[in-house]
């Protein structure tokens, strides 16, 4: 029996669209772990990621235990949950996927379902003080939003993606984002645009649910910027993640936390979060960054500016995302640009890809090679965060 179920059996079942009720039979089966934990839970378009790992790096600083579950995984599949910065072992993964195997089988949960349990039982049993849960897709239908109650509800973006799923208009997604939102808690956001922040402040209201909106923070150059009257330092030259930190610090405001010490400074500093403008070689300059819709892409196109040219742009992307316009884009600020394939069934055909002016590899390690051929300038991998989990895995080995 334990043969079958396996972390490779778990990454093979497809996510069913059959709503929230059989994960919470499940969890309930299971003594509701996810009612047993302080649980942050975060959603957004873009900056999600990011701003879970800033926010669990001041939290860290402040002595809590803190559990942290994200997705897409990067190098491993249980990388998705963590505890500080410990992944979750395989051992320990495969003893709690066995107390309820036979429950996936009846209740024919996915792969995100079961990772969401193994996340709620392993925290629960760890005693964290806090668990920070990233929402997958969405908010009011998404996986994460079996908890009842939550100590901090967070929405870090709203633009347009899945929107086969989401709905077409930006007020349509913010009213799934605002979906996380519980009664009488407690909701921050980042700055948004209004006809979406009039969609967050209805919400609010009907939930008895008190919103804020992170205040401005203040660009100081490279890697710095102001917050509430004081400095910060990051470690990444992303300009998009000033953004994310500002959030992260409000946030840890939220939660009683005085920002204002070295400790949190420390932990901001030393917050990074692989494949989000990563640098993983430095002659030639090699950057991965996940963006994978058109505001990660513009945000990615504002810190480009900054890198050493020539500029070589190795790109991937997947069927359900706006990958030819993100392509042309791309190409016309990049010095070379490849496209190129990887083995993903979501992955997009090259002849979608395939814009005027762009260099078409078919074998994508062949691009990179072709890329990183010279030690000037810099090479920017992105398109799919799939894609920049296969390549950093390859140049790390």
């Amino acid at each position: 029996m334990s043969e079958k179920y396996s972390e490779e059996w778990v990454m093979s079942r497809r996510n069913p669209n059959h709503g929230l009720e059989p994960l919470k039979r499940v969890l309930h089966r299971l003594g509701d772990p996810q009612e047993k934990l302080q649980i942050i839970h975060v959603t957004g378009t873009n900056g999600k990621g990011s701003v879970c790992n800033d926010l669990k790096e001041i939290l860290r600083a402040e002595g809590y235990r803190t559990g942290l579950f994200t997705s897409p995984h990067l190098m491993t599949h249980r990388d998705r949950i963590r505890i500080n910065d410990e992944i979750i072992g395989a051992d320990v993964f495969h003893s709690y996927l066995m107390q309820f195997a036979d429950q996936i089988e009846i209740e024919n949960l996915g792969m995100f379902e079961i990772d969401c349990v193994i996340a709620f039982l392993w925290f629960r049993d760890q005693k964290v003080d806090y668990a920070i849960m990233e929402a997958g897709l969405g908010g009011r239908l998404d996986n994460t939003n079996v908890i009842s109650h939550s100590v901090l509800s967070v929405v870090t973006s709203v633009a347009y993606d899945h929107m086969q799923i989401l709905g077409h208009r930006l007020m349509q997604i913010g009213f799934e984002k605002a979906g996380i939102m519980k009664p009488y808690g407690r909701l921050v956001s980042s700055r948004l645009k209004r006809e979406v922040e009039s969609v967050f402040r209805y919400q609010a209201a009907r939930r008895h649910c008190a919103y804020s909106v992170c205040p401005a923070w203040y660009d100081h150059g490279l890697r710095t910027f102001m917050f509430e009257g004081e400095e910060y330092h990051l470690s990444s030259y992303a300009q998009y993640q000033k953004k994310n930190a500002a959030l992260a610090l409000y946030c840890a405001e939220m939660l009683g936390i005085n920002i204002h010490t070295e400790r949190v400074h420390k932990a901001l500093m030393k917050a990074q979060w692989p494949g989000r403008f990563e640098v993983v070689n430095e002659k030639p300059l090699v950057i991965l960054d996940g963006a994978h819709n058109e505001e990660g892409m513009k945000a990615l196109l504002e810190s480009m500016k900054i890198l050493p040219r020539p500029v070589r742009i190795v790109y991937s992307a997947l069927k359900d995302k706006p990958a030819r316009s993100m392509a042309e884009a791309y190409c016309s600020f990049a010095d070379q640009m490849f496209v190129t394939h990887f083995d993903n069934s979501r992955a997009d055909d090259l002849k979608d890809l395939a814009v005027p002016g762009s260099l078409v590899r078919t074998d994508w390690k062949e691009a990179l090679k072709e890329a990183c051929s010279g030690e000037e300038g810099s090479v920017v991998v992105t398109g799919s965060l799939y894609f920049v989990s296969l390549v950093r895995e390859f140049l790390k080995k």
